[in-house]
């Protein structure tokens, strides 16, 4: 999801992580919670871009897993990727998502039912 193969690509992909500015958790549960599947992608890139450089974003738990019951591919493999990184420090949150995984386990995609395996396997 964060692939670059060149030098715009980078650029592009640096924009993720950006130094904090005041307010932007603010604006990330903004776009997390807009209508906009691109806000929300790209918001998503911004929450695991913090969570990589060692910022404190567990206060978007519950904004960013309201999105793993999207159609869209994309948004959920993200959606997963913050669920397994937050379960390392905070099981217990993951576990709420119970349903869903086991939801998302029956589901007819392969890579759906494989992201919830390996999902659950990792908490």
């Amino acid at each position: 999801f964060f692939s670059c193969s060149s030098a715009e690509g980078a650029r592009t992909m640096s924009k993720f992580f950006q130094t904090s500015k005041k307010g932007e958790t603010h604006e990330l549960k903004e776009e997390l919670n807009s209508d906009n599947k691109e806000k929300q992608k790209n918001a998503i890139k911004k929450v695991i871009a913090s969570m990589t450089v060692g910022r404190d974003v567990s206060s978007l738990f519950s904004d960013v897993t309201r999105l793993i019951s999207t159609v869209a591919i994309d948004i959920k493999k993200l959606v997963y990727l913050y669920v397994m990184n937050t379960a390392k420090s905070q099981p217990e949150k993951a576990v709420l998502l119970a349903g869903s995984f086991v939801r998302d386990s029956q589901h007819d995609s392969p890579l759906i039912r494989g992201l919830a395996i390996r999902t659950m396997s990792a908490i």
